[in-house]
């Protein structure tokens, strides 16, 4: 039946509206360019400023290093990232493999307490250990009052050297080869595996032959997300007196030896973290044309007379990355308020304390996310809607402050605000600086995967209706994109809220957070006052991250019901 009113419920765009369409486009495009172009310029500069005052400083200074100083350095901090790549690869894949492909019992729980501790910091875990196998410590007294050894007799493995750094930090960075590789053996083409067993191959062949080498991608780009860890880590070092680059820096530059010197020891960390960047951002773009395969549900392996050794195995892993550290934690603070020392009467850090920091550190983190995020935005719809050397060069920029350890980031935002803006220099306003640009990385990569999810026709469709760009934008590509960048801001807010060297470089006076309270009290040796910052630390990051990750959960579904 014709309806004579129809042509008016339908109508097409006049050429008028579709040359103003068009004009809205470039002009939206053009500022998105110069939005996007300011973000990466503005990530350069203290990379850029950080190198020019390390090629400034006098020969003088760059022989005396380089004779004294560099090479014991350079060995030291390649020791590590190389002990605790491995011992985290072994760790991920030997975890992943036993709870994604076999029948263990509990795979749920055991995947959900396997990825919780990043929620622990390295450093926190170092003075764990510490409190426990130091001289006067925790087994040292056992063994004295119960098993009547002498003061100083019970033997004690020492972990101020390689060996202890390697196992504190691989046991609480070892979930970045965890998480992606089981996701991965989880996705995994079952047909490849039957075809390599109708070929007469063993199951611990197929393992090695087939299911290890396509996982290996994902446990390459784990490996170097630890690499980048280690290269970057401060605290760790520091409360294990473990000489790298990091502490060598903070040194230099807190003991005001010689900030020129501060600036060369950080060009030559750059350079070595420079190729590790690069490669893992060749690794990202591999595993994207890599993960285009065909799922099919797996065939789990049966353990059997192996199941137990199994879950005694998982169950270490889970008690010395997870729950020894919370055991510590707990007891420490239990006796700090129930049995006070005259120590901690003097510190006097109590529940009320413990919150203002608290307060502190959420704030804090909760605004360096938001920032980030937000300043994310323009470099990834650039390299998401118009790729090409433009966007390839942007995210390159927006990327380099990867390259910036903690120390060396608030190093520079620190000489360059000391010299071009005083008046910031020490404010809350060059903190979230310095977060935000600490955080943008990581926000650029998750917003830029959030983006891809939404599919440019939504958008030209939107504008055929004729939206504008910001329009478009808020009502089509926000929505779809929330879960992602939503995913993006809590992993931009635990990272702040355990970020060590750059809040101690440009705090306010007065302004403490959990981490800095964590280091002041373990570094004067007072552990029942840093035990309570550091539980109220893990607990934050562990409920933001599962109270958030139910809240995506549930976006998700919305959207694909919608």
């Amino acid at each position: 039946m014709f309806y004579p009113d129809m042509k008016r419920t339908i109508s097409l765009p006049s050429s008028r509206t579709m040359r103003d369409s068009a004009v809205s486009r470039r002009s939206s495009s053009a500022a998105l360019n110069v939005a996007a172009g300011l973000v990466g310029v503005l990530a350069v500069i203290p990379l850029a400023y950080m190198l020019i005052r390390a090629l400034e400083a006098d020969a003088a200074v760059w022989e005396r290093l380089w004779s004294r100083q560099i090479p014991m350095l350079a060995g030291n901090t390649l020791a590590l990232t190389a002990t605790t790549v491995v011992l985290s690869v072994l760790f991920g894949i030997g975890a992943a493999w036993l709870v994604e492909r076999t029948d263990l019992p509990g795979a749920r729980v055991w995947r959900v307490a396997l990825a919780l501790p990043l929620a622990i910091p390295a450093y926190v875990a170092a003075i764990c250990w510490l409190i426990l196998l130091r001289r006067g410590g925790v087994i040292d007294q056992i063994a004295m009052e119960w098993l009547g050894f002498a003061r100083g007799t019970f033997p004690l493995p020492q972990i101020t050297n390689l060996w202890g750094a390697t196992i504190v930090i691989s046991l609480c960075v070892f979930p970045y080869v965890f998480l992606p590789v089981g996701a991965a053996l989880r996705s995994l083409d079952r047909s490849l595996e039957e075809a390599a067993r109708i070929a007469g191959l063993s199951a611990w062949t197929t393992f090695w032959r087939v299911v290890l080498p396509l996982a290996m991608p994902a446990a390459a780009g784990g490996a170097l997300l630890v690499a980048l860890y280690v290269l970057s880590d401060f605290g760790t070092v520091a409360m294990l007196r473990y000489r790298t680059f990091t502490l060598a820096i903070f040194q230099q530059f807190a003991g005001q030896v010689d900030r020129s010197a501060a600036a060369i020891l950080s060009f030559i960390l750059i350079g070595m973290a420079v190729p590790v960047l690069y490669g893992a951002a060749w690794l990202a773009r591999r595993e994207r044309r890599l993960s285009r395969t065909r799922w099919q549900p797996r065939r789990l392996v049966r353990l059997g007379r192996w199941r137990p050794l199994a879950l005694l195995a998982i169950g270490a892993l889970t008690f010395f990355s997870l729950g020894l550290p919370l055991l510590t934690l707990g007891g420490l603070t239990l006796q700090g308020w129930l049995f006070p020392t005259e120590v901690d009467r003097i510190w006097g850090v109590n529940n009320a304390g413990v919150l203002r920091h608290a307060l502190n550190s959420v704030g804090l983190a909760a605004v360096a996310a938001t920032g980030a995020i937000a300043l994310a935005i323009f470099p990834a719809l650039v390299a998401v809607r118009r790729p090409g050397r433009w966007s390839s060069l942007l995210l390159a920029a927006c990327q380099s402050p990867f390259a910036l350890p903690g120390i060396i980031s608030g190093l520079s935002l620190v000489l360059l605000f000391n010299r071009w803006m005083p008046m910031l220099y020490g404010t809350l306003v060059v903190l979230a600086i310095g977060f935000v640009f600490r955080l943008l990385p990581q926000a650029v990569t998750a917003n830029e995967s959030a983006l891809r999810v939404v599919s440019p026709s939504l958008e030209q469709a939107a504008r055929t209706l004729g939206n504008d760009g910001i329009r478009t934008f808020q009502r089509v590509t926000l929505p779809v994109a929330a879960p992602g960048l939503l995913a993006g801001w809590v992993l931009c807010f635990v990272t702040a809220m355990k970020e060590l060297p750059t809040v101690i470089l440009l705090r306010p006076p007065g302004f403490d957070t959990l981490p800095v309270r964590i280091w002041v009290a373990a570094s004067e040796s007072v552990h029942t006052q840093a035990a309570p910052s550091a539980f109220a630390l893990i607990a934050v990051t562990i409920v933001t991250l599962l109270i958030v990750t139910r809240y995506q959960a549930g976006m998700e579904k919305a959207l694909s019901r919608s």
